[in-house]
């Protein structure tokens, strides 16, 4: 019982989470390891500090690759576009819909992650 107090002290010490918990650290790692293992090198991310409100940043996000940087609200907006096919009338051309999206900074826990001004 001595020993396990002892590890567990260690783990609460260094700050780690175990199980299913989720944290910035974890994903962050598993992230890395993902892109080492298919020979991707990691792209240089600007940070929340380097942003300048309403400019135009491009970089990798979940819905767009270029994002305006929204300073007051901390995230992207970004345009999503998407196309919808309707089975009954295929392969006629669907629906079309056109969205304003939020994507938080990847360094936040969101998805878009800019790697450098457009303009």
């Amino acid at each position: 019982m001595h020993e396990k107090a002892v590890i567990s002290a260690y783990h609460s010490r260094i700050g780690r989470r175990g199980g299913l918990k989720s944290s910035p650290a974890k994903r962050a790692s598993a992230r890395a390891a993902a892109h080492k293992r298919w020979g991707r090198e990691a792209a240089a991310i600007l940070p929340v500090d380097a942003l300048a409100d309403s400019r135009w940043y491009s970089g990798k996000g979940r819905n767009a690759q270029i994002g305006l940087w929204d300073a007051r609200g901390r995230c992207f907006w970004v345009v999503s576009v998407n196309d919808w096919m309707d089975p009954l009338r295929y392969p006629e051309p669907g629906s079309r819909r056109v969205r304003l999206k939020r994507e938080r900074h990847f360094d936040e826990g969101g998805t878009f992650s800019p790697s450098r001004e457009v303009g």
